[in-house]
């Protein structure tokens, strides 16, 4: 029982050892985006005042289109029907530095919050999940750094997609 007991601590060492080592690379979140098109299942606007949520709506919930956001491995995406229109969103992006934020670069992503210094509003989307099956962003007045007071009218909005 004691060369059992010795291997299972063994085995037990090197699992830890193998998961504690600091991961370099990064493409588990370029491949996750890139594998197949993502599928709009959800679209929310979230209203705040004073850093208060006080309305939530369900947007584009009776749209017959299928809305589809594409990224590809060239850091190029495609919305098709965006807005439940017969449009599409063809942009660049990028991550940022912390993997947290994707700089989308168009127009699903723009914040209409106005800084002080006369800067343009930061074009990112919060990312809150990015899975195999599932991507949720939040969008709107997102920001790296909070510009807003609190005082000031905020609207995030949620993109909820699948596969």
């Amino acid at each position: 029982m004691t060369r059992l007991n010795h291997f299972l601590f063994i085995l037990v060492l090197a699992c830890f050892a193998l998961n504690s080592c600091k991961k370099e690379d990064q493409n588990s979140l370029s491949l996750f985006l890139t594998q197949k098109p993502w599928k709009l299942a959800l679209k929310q606007r979230f209203a705040y005042v004073n850093s208060v949520l006080v309305k939530t709506d369900t947007l584009e919930n009776t749209c017959t289109l299928t809305q589809t956001l594409t990224f590809k491995t060239d850091n190029n995406y495609t919305y098709q029907n965006y807005t439940c229109k017969n449009t599409t969103v063809n942009a660049p992006y990028t991550f940022t530095a912390d993997q947290l934020y994707l700089n989308l670069n168009s127009v699903i992503s723009v914040s209409a919050i106005k800084t002080a210094n006369k800067q343009p509003p930061q074009n990112v989307a919060r990312l809150i999940n990015l899975g195999q099956y599932s991507l949720i962003f939040d969008a709107g007045d997102v920001n790296l750094t909070p510009l807003n007071k609190l005082t000031d009218s905020v609207i995030i909005f949620r993109y909820g997609f699948i596969h």
